[in-house]
């Protein structure tokens, strides 16, 4: 854990400038070069090879931040036209999200899925990544479960939720759905089971 070292710029410090984030970026670094070098002896200044020295470790340390960030893209990538089940927070309350992944972007320091049913999701919040026998599997799962599904107003909007028993599903053109009775619930309308 970093602790104060005193004004930076702009009367922060290094712990209140990445307390957000709870990691280093490359901004505190060098904040805290600038803060070293402000406050040295000048009696004893840093030498030239301690100053090289830090240099290169922060220039290695932002590498190794491209390279993983790269990675994660990647990783995000290989998810195209596959379907995932996510489990995030929206409002305050858990929620399941699937959909077939159509598209990735990044926003900050998060990599995110645009789903074919028009949510977003944050690739941390990826629970399971399914092909058909995976969802087949899953849907299965689901039969005697009690799910909450979204109720929708005319405007499409999601207004409510209602709790439905799943009797059974299907898989319609490589939509999957839940059965309650005699209606047929796409399992993306599903907010959570259990």
């Amino acid at each position: 854990m970093i602790t104060s070292v005193g004004p930076v710029t702009g009367g922060k410090t290094v712990t209140e400038s990445s307390a957000a984030s709870n990691t280093l970026g490359k901004d505190d670094f060098l904040r805290l070069l600038i803060t070293q070098l402000r406050y040295q002896d000048p009696l004893s200044p840093m030498e030239d090879k301690e100053f090289i020295a830090q240099m290169a470790q922060f220039s290695s340390l932002e590498q190794i931040r491209n390279l993983y960030r790269l990675n994660q893209v990647q990783q995000a990538t290989s998810l195209l036209g596959r379907s995932v089940l996510a489990a995030k927070e929206t409002d305050g309350l858990p929620e399941q999200v699937y959909g077939r992944v159509t598209g990735v972007r990044t926003f900050g320091d998060n990599v995110l899925l645009l789903l074919d049913n028009g949510t977003e999701v944050k690739t941390d919040e990826v629970i399971s990544v399914m092909d058909e026998k995976g969802l087949t599997q899953y849907l299965q799962g689901l039969v005697g479960s009690r799910a909450w599904v979204r109720v929708y107003n005319e405007a499409g909007e999601a207004i409510d939720l209602r709790q439905v028993l799943v009797d059974s599903y299907e898989i319609l053109n490589g939509v999957a759905y839940i059965i309650s009775g005699e209606e047929r619930i796409p399992l993306a309308d599903v907010w959570a089971v259990g």
